[in-house]
């Protein structure tokens, strides 16, 4: 008999899902830098998580088992590293064992600022990071962008299967709902946004001021078009590819500079919005000294989006310089957006929405291994039958051989038409474990 068991064995359980991760709640920026991934890392660490995962599963499950498990997506962004993995007992160690050779981080202070989540509770999770429930700004627009781009990146990799497939789809379907059915959705609040709030918020009006972007990626972009909009006089684009500056600054209307002059053009700027993917520091506190020196009467504001972190944070000390990083933006969204008790509730109802639509997603799949067993069954006992039939029938046209068959088919797929139905959907009253052995006892299946 092909216990109940072992067909879960053959369809991942909800519980063979897991997210690990740590994100801005729990983590300070000098720890999530530490955890970034991004570009080819990314799927160099996909592979390897994945190859970690096959002989868990092959020892466990032998070689059927190493084709149904090791599924991997890891989303990194600059408020939250997490691996979303379909795996058997055993992986959690291998990932946590990746997170900290990667980050060099000790096991103490790195179990501190992980979480783990499993089944329902994980898919949850995903659902609330896509809708924008878990962000640093509640409802931001990009985070739904990042995790779709997760899921390519990892698809890519060949480190996706049915499950977390299945999960990422749900995940973005949750967050467009929220972002169409809600006011999240219309807000469409996002950092750039409290880039230009916090800039403001020091400076008053920015019709006379110059921003100086370090770094021509997405961020800057975002945030640089929010600042002129608010009126920014000048913005300044330096990039360590010279090209990608100028194809920025054209866009915004502003002037491209060398990546190696950014002395001359941080005594020209009032703000510095500092975004690159470099894995180490990019403005030193012995450069700023030396144009504060040159300025001494004009305040500087820096804001560091990246993680891993762009600005040495001894400058933040420096008199006449406000240094802000990703964490300090999340003091000025608690104090200028909270979140109405209204919006949030009924973004929550889509996420519980979707996310029993994904349960029942895979509970269904839970039954499949049985529902083709049972046609199996019933096929071959149908197969057998008719054959022994049409040998005793003796000499019949083609036309009354076939019409025996269909018959034959067609009773088989009467049959095992309502008890199909039930394996899908358990009658009210009995577990889908229990409606699963007891089909398997009461048809014999092996």
């Amino acid at each position: 008999m092909l216990h109940n068991g072992d067909a879960r064995r053959l369809v991942a359980r909800l519980d063979d899902v897991f997210v690990m991760g740590l994100n801005h709640k729990i983590a300070p920026v000098e720890v999530r830098e530490r955890l970034a991934l991004g570009g080819e890392r990314t799927s160099e660490a996909l592979r390897e998580l994945a190859a970690c995962m096959q002989p868990l599963a092959r020892r466990l499950h032998g070689a059927q088992g190493e084709r149904a498990w090791g599924e991997v997506v890891i989303l990194s962004t600059c408020n939250r590293t997490e691996i979303y993995a379909c795996a058997p007992a055993g992986a959690e160690s291998a990932v946590r064992g990746f997170l900290s050779g990667y980050s060099r981080i000790s096991s103490s202070t790195l179990n501190a600022a992980l979480y783990t989540y499993h089944g329902l509770e994980a898919a949850c999770h995903l659902l609330r990071v896509a809708a924008g429930l878990d962000s640093l700004v509640i409802g931001e627009n990009e985070i739904l962008g990042q995790v779709k781009d997760a899921f390519q990146i990892a698809h890519a990799a060949e480190t996706t299967g049915p499950i977390l497939s299945a999960l990422f789809r749900y995940a973005v379907q949750t967050g467009k709902r929220v972002r169409n059915q809600t006011d999240i959705g219309r807000a469409a609040l996002s950092v750039a946004t409290i880039v230009v709030e916090l800039a403001q918020g020091n400076f008053g009006s920015l019709t006379n001021r110059t921003a100086l972007l370090i770094g021509a990626g997405k961020m800057s972009t975002l945030t640089a078009r929010a600042l002129a909009h608010a009126g920014l006089r000048c913005v300044l684009v330096a990039n360590r590819t010279y090209q990608r500056a100028q194809k920025l600054a054209r866009s915004l209307g502003g002037q491209a500079v060398h990546f190696d002059a950014l002395a001359e053009n941080l005594i020209q700027a009032d703000i510095v919005i500092c975004s690159t993917g470099a894995p180490h520091i990019v403005l030193h506190v012995e450069d700023v000294q030396v144009v504060l020196a040159a300025r001494p009467d004009r305040p500087l504001l820096i804001i560091d989006l990246a993680v891993p972190r762009d600005v040495d944070p001894a400058i933040g000390e420096l008199p006449g310089v406000w240094l802000a990083d990703i964490d300090d933006l999340e003091t000025q969204v608690q104090a200028h957006h909270p979140l109405v008790v209204a919006v949030r509730r009924a973004a929550e109802t889509i996420v519980d929405e979707e996310l029993n639509d994904f349960k029942s997603w895979h509970n269904a799949r839970l039954s499949v291994p049985v529902i083709r067993a049972l046609r199996a069954r019933a096929d071959a006992i149908c197969q057998a039958e008719l054959e022994r039939t049409l040998r005793r029938l003796g000499d019949l046209t083609p036309q009354q051989q076939h019409a025996i068959e269909t018959m034959g088919h067609a009773i088989v797929s009467k049959l095992l038409h309502e008890p199909i139905l039930h394996l899908k959907d358990p009658p009210h009253g009995i577990s889908r474990a229990q409606y699963l052995d007891l089909t398997q006892t009461l048809f014999g299946l092996n």
